[in-house]
């Protein structure tokens, strides 16, 4: 073997080392920094913080008498800051609505939909009886409110 074949060889050799050492520290250190912290603070911090957000209970009333259907009430749970919409869907009630310049509009509740009798049927709502000037999907509820959806069969004021 010549002296040049063997020289070639061990810079080969050599750099067959360097990568491979490189590859190693490479996974080594990709490994420690890719591993989470197992105290679970990380996850704790995160799963604490959904659990003391703010909640308010309110109740929410649907009275679908006039329309021949019938009245129900439940309490519902939800986050600060929920809307009337957001209380009337928490209720679990199969709710159609639409989006429209004014925000949500509620075109039936489990059914029972504006127009079913009549040109001036449909639902309006109200909280802590008295109606509201803004859509229910604006209109931001506090704990302790009652919302109250009612079908009406002709509109007065």
């Amino acid at each position: 073997m010549s002296k040049k074949n063997s020289t070639v060889e061990k810079n080969l050799l050599t750099r067959l080392g360097a990568a491979f050492a490189a590859l190693v520290l490479a996974v080594g250190l990709a490994a420690c920094g890719a591993a989470p912290a197992t105290d679970g603070s990380a996850a704790s911090g995160a799963d604490e913080s959904q659990e003391q957000q703010a909640t308010i209970s309110v109740t929410v009333e649907i009275d679908a008498t006039a329309g021949e259907g019938e009245s129900t009430t439940a309490d519902v749970d939800l986050p600060e800051g929920a809307t009337v919409y957001d209380a009337l869907v928490a209720t679990g009630s199969d709710v159609n609505a639409t989006d429209s310049d004014y925000g949500m509009y509620v075109q039936g509740i489990n059914g029972l939909a504006g127009g079913d009798f009549g040109d001036m049927s449909g639902w309006m709502f109200e909280v802590n009886g008295e109606m509201a000037e803004v859509g229910c999907s604006q209109y931001e509820l506090k704990a302790g409110d009652v919302v109250t959806w009612t079908y009406v069969t002709e509109f007065t004021e």
